[in-house]
C-alpha cells in the first residue's frame, strides 16, 4: 500500500485499505461490548476489564494501519576527495625531474609523486573516498593516476564544472585537487569562477603545480606563430610577411628563421636570443614573381634540447594575380584630381598609365585614334567635352566595352556626362547612370557616403595586411557633383550624397565593366589631416576601383571560374572545422560539380546565387563545406559550356592551430588564482604528500539530509504492550474470580 501522510509528521502505511481497518475494528469492538454484557462483574471492575479490551482492539488497528512519525534529520557519510589530472598533450613535456634526478615528463613525474606519497594517501583513504579524474577536452573518470597525456585542449573550467554538476552520488564531495601545468587553451579565465562555486557548496579547491614555469636547460624551445600575409599580391610587388617568434631557454644560442614559397627558399633571418624568454616580430619582403596561389612556411630547424618541434612552423598562403594593368587616362584640363589620380596609379608597380592632356592648339595630335585603343585594359575619361574625341574613338570605346575587351570610367566636372554633349555620343548607352543634356552641376559640400551595397564592394575593401575602416564622414566634404539621373537597372550604386545624389555607380557588361564617378575633388582627403586616414583612404579608393575595372579583385573572366572567400584557414577547435565557402561562376543554366582534393576528397553541394542579372554573362553557384584536416587543397569546378566541359580550379590552405603546445611554460600563477579563489592551497608536485596528510587530518565530517521516522503501530515496544494488556486483563479476572 501506498503511504498515506497525516499531517506533515503523521504518516500511515496500512496493511490493508484503511476503510477495510475501519471496517474490522468496529465489529472487534462491538464483539467486546456484547460479550461484556455477560460478565458477572460490575461497576469499576467491569468498566476496567472493557477499557482493557478495547485498548487491545486500538493495539489491533494500530497493527494495520502501522502509524509511524517522521522528521527530518541528518545522517554522516564517507566523503569523497576528486583528483583531477592534466592529460593534454602539453603533460607529456620532459620538464619535469624523476626521484634520480633524471629528466621526465610532466605526467611520468605526477605518478612518481603519488607513488612516493604512500602513507599520506593511505591515510586520506582510510577517511574518504579518493576518485582520480582525467581532463583535457573533456573530463572522465580513471583507475590511475596517470593518463595519457593526449588530449589537444586544455579546460580546467569545465573539469571543475564537471565535479560541481555531476549531482549528489553516493558520496559527497568534500575537496577537489587540481593536478596540472595550469595552461589553459579553453575558457581562459572561468576556471577561477567555477572554483568559487565550489568553495560556496562547502568544497575546497586544491592545485598541484606541474612543470617549469620560468625558461631553463629542460624547458627550451623555439616557437613560431602568427605568420600574416595579406590575401592577394600582384606580379612584380613586394608581399609583406610577418611572424612572431618566441624562444625560451635559447640564450646566446643562434637560431635561422628561413622563409619558402612553394618550397623555394626566398629570405633568411639569424636570430641570437640575449635572453632566456624573447618575443620578437619578424618581417619578410620577398618579390611576387609567380601568379597562382603561394604556399608560404617560414621554419626554424629544430635544436638540440628542445622540447616541441611541431611548433617550429608556421604556414600561409597568398594569391598572386598577374599585374600589368595598361590604363589610358584621357583629361581635358590641368586640375589638382587628375595629378593625385595620376601619382597614385603612377606608383602602384602592377598599373602602366598614360597620361593625356587634350588642351590647348595640340589637343587634336594628343586624341587617340580608334586603333590606339586596343593596347588598353581600362579607359578613364576625365573632365573632357565629348567633342575633344572623334566620334570613331568613342565609338570604338562602346565597341570593345560591348566585347568585353575594355573597362570604362567616367568622372566628373564641368564639361562632362551630359554638359559635355555626352548624352549624345553611343557611351551614354554603356554607363551605369542615365544622363542628359541638360544636366549641370551639384553644388558642394557635398558628404561622400558608401551605400549598404557600397561598403561590401571590393571597392571598399581595403586590402591591408591589417585593414582597419575608413570612416568617410571624418574626411573633407567634396567641393561639388556632375549632376546624372537614376542609376540603371542593372547596376549598383555604390556611393551617394546625404541627399541621395548618384556620386559612385557600377554596371557590369559581360566581362567588361563600367563605373561612373561623379565628383572630381578627391584629392582633398589627401590633403586632410592625418589622423582622418585620408591620404591612405584616397589611395586604396583609387587602386581598387582600378584593380575591379580590370578584373582583378579575384574573381576570374572566364567561362568557367571559382574561388573562395580565404586562401588560408584555421583548425582552432578540433570539434569546430572552418567552413570553406566557394563561389563558382559559369556560362548556363547548368549546377557546377565542385570537389576538394588533397588530404581529404570533398564534393561541395553548391546552389545558385538568385536568378543571373539582366545582361549577366556568367550564373554564380555558392557552396561551404567544413575542412577537419590540415593541408593544402585543390577546389575543381567543372561546368558544361557550349556543349563542352570546361574546368577552373584555385588552392587554398587549412592549418592546424596547435594551441597546447604554442607555450610550452607551466603556469603557475593561474593555479594560484583557482586555489585562492576555491578556498583551498597551491602547492608544488614536491608537496603533493603533505597536502594528502593535511587533508586526512583535517578533513570534517559529511553529512547528507535523510529522513527519519518512529514507529508508533509495529516494533517489539508496541508489541509487548499488547501483550500486557492482555496479560493484565487475564490477571485481573483471575483475581476477581471472574472465568
Amino acid at each position: 500500500m501506498t503511504p498515506i501522510v497525516v499531517t506533515d509528521h503523521l504518516v500511515l502505511d496500512p496493511v490493508i485499505p484503511p476503510l477495510w481497518v475501519a471496517a474490522v475494528t468496529l465489529a472487534l469492538a462491538v464483539v467486546v461490548v456484547a460479550g461484556a454484557r455477560r460478565w458477572p462483574a460490575a461497576g469499576g471492575r467491569w468498566a476496567t476489564l472493557l477499557v482493557l479490551r478495547l485498548l487491545v482492539v486500538a493495539g489491533i488497528a494500530s497493527l494495520m494501519l502501522r502509524p509511524s512519525v517522521r522528521w527530518q534529520g541528518r545522517r554522516e557519510v564517507r566523503g569523497e576527495v576528486a583528483v583531477l589530472i592534466d592529460a593534454t598533450r602539453s603533460m607529456g613535456l620532459r620538464d619535469a625531474l624523476g626521484p634520480d634526478g633524471e629528466a621526465v615528463t610532466r605526467i611520468e613525474a605526477v605518478r612518481h609523486a603519488f607513488l612516493s606519497a604512500g602513507k599520506p594517501y593511505g591515510d586520506l583513504a582510510a577517511r574518504a573516498v579518493i576518485r582520480p579524474y582525467a581532463f583535457g577536452t573533456h573530463t572522465r573518470p580513471i583507475d590511475r593516476f596517470a593518463p595519457t597525456s593526449e588530449d589537444r585542449r586544455t579546460d580546467l573550467a569545465d573539469a571543475l564544472q564537471f565535479a560541481r554538476e555531476k549531482g549528489p552520488g553516493p558520496f559527497l564531495t568534500a575537496a577537489m585537487i587540481l593536478v596540472s601545468d595550469g595552461r589553459a587553451t579553453r575558457s581562459q579565465g572561468m576556471a577561477a569562477a567555477a572554483a568559487r562555486h565550489l568553495a560556496e557548496r562547502g568544497v575546497k579547491v586544491h592545485t598541484v603545480a606541474v612543470g617549469s614555469e620560468t625558461p631553463t636547460d629542460r624547458a627550451g624551445d623555439v616557437v613560431v606563430r602568427d605568420l600574416r600575409a595579406p590575401q592577394r599580391v600582384f606580379v612584380g610587388n613586394r608581399l609583406e610577411v610577418r611572424a612572431v617568434l618566441t624562444t625560451l631557454g635559447m640564450k646566446g644560442r643562434t637560431i635561422e628563421a628561413v622563409l619558402t614559397m612553394n618550397g623555394k627558399e626566398v629570405a633568411r633571418r639569424r636570430v641570437a636570443p640575449g635572453e632566456n624568454r624573447t618575443v620578437q616580430e619578424l618581417v619578410f619582403t620577398p618579390m611576387a614573381d609567380e601568379a597562382g596561389l603561394t604556399r608560404l612556411a617560414l621554419a626554424v630547424a629544430p635544436l638540440d634540447g628542445e622540447l616541441v618541434t611541431t611548433n617550429n612552423q608556421a604556414l600561409g598562403a597568398v594569391r598572386i594575380e598577374k599585374g600589368g594593368i595598361r590604363i589610358l587616362y584621357l583629361d581635358g584640363r590641368l586640375h589638382p584630381e587628375g595629378k593625385y589620380i595620376a601619382r597614385v596609379l603612377g606608383e602602384a608597380v602592377e598599373m602602366d598609365l598614360s597620361r593625356r592632356i587634350l588642351v590647348g592648339a595640340t589637343a587634336g595630335a594628343a586624341a587617340p585614334a580608334p586603333g590606339d585603343l586596343d593596347g588598353f585594359d581600362v579607359v578613364i575619361l576625365g573632365d573632357l567635352p565629348a567633342s575633344s574625341l572623334s566620334r570613331a574613338t568613342i565609338s570604338r570605346i562602346v565597341e570593345r566595352a560591348r566585347n568585353g575587351n575594355l573597362s570604362v570610367l567616367t568622372l566628373g566636372g564641368l564639361a562632362a556626362y551630359g554638359a559635355g554633349g555626352w548624352a549624345a555620343t553611343p557611351l551614354a548607352g554603356i554607363l551605369p547612370v542615365t544622363i542628359r543634356s541638360g544636366d549641370g552641376q551639384v553644388k558642394g559640400p557635398i558628404r561622400f557616403k558608401p551605400t549598404a551595397a557600397g561598403a561590401k564592394h571590393f571597392v571598399f575593401n581595403l586590402d591591408d595586411p591589417a585593414p582597419r575602416p575608413v570612416d568617410f564622414d571624418a574626411l573633407p566634404p567634396l567641393s561639388g557633383a556632375s549632376a546624372v539621373g537614376p542609376v540603371h537597372a542593372t547596376a549598383r550604386l555604390l556611393a551617394q550624397s546625404e541627399k541621395g545624389h548618384p556620386l559612385l555607380a557600377v554596371r557590369e557588361l559581360g566581362r567588361s565593366r563600367v563605373a561612373s564617378l561623379t565628383v572630381d575633388t578627391t584629392w582633398q582627403w589627401v590633403l586632410a589631416p592625418p589622423e582622418t586616414g585620408g591620404a591612405r583612404a584616397h589611395r586604396h579608393f583609387w587602386r581598387q576601383l582600378i584593380l575591379w575595372l580590370a578584373g582583378r579583385d579575384g574573381r576570374p573572366r572566364a567561362d568557367v571560374w571559382v574561388m573562395t572567400d580565404r586562401t588560408r584557414y584555421v583548425i582552432a577547435e578540433p570539434d569546430r572545422p572552418p567552413t570553406v565557402e566557394v563561389t563558382v561562376g559559369a556560362k548556363g543554366n547548368e549546377m557546377p560539380r565542385v570537389r576538394l582534393t588533397g588530404p581529404a576528397m570533398v564534393a561541395v553541394p553548391m546552389k545558385r546565387c538568385g536568378e543571373a542579372p539582366r545582361g549577366a554573362a556568367l550564373s554564380q553557384w555558392r557552396g561551404a563545406v567544413p575542412l577537419a584536416v590540415p593541408g593544402t587543397y585543390t577546389v575543381v569546378a567543372e561546368a558544361a559550356v557550349g556543349g563542352q566541359t570546361k574546368r577552373a580550379e584555385t588552392r587554398l590552405v587549412v592549418e592546424e592551430q596547435d594551441f597546447e603546445m604554442a607555450d610550452v611554460l607551466a603556469d603557475h600563477a593561474n593555479l594560484k588564482r583557482i586555489a585562492e579563489a576555491g578556498g583551498g592551497t597551491f602547492r608544488t608536485l614536491d608537496g603533493l604528500g603533505r597536502l594528502l596528510a593535511e587533508l586526512a587530518a583535517g578533513l570534517e565530517p559529511q553529512y547528507e539530509a535523510a529522513e527519519r521516522r518512529l514507529p508508533l503501530g509495529t516494533g517489539r515496544i508496541f508489541l509487548a504492550i499488547v501483550i500486557a494488556l492482555l496479560a493484565a486483563e487475564w490477571l485481573l479476572r483471575r483475581r476477581w474470580g471472574m472465568a
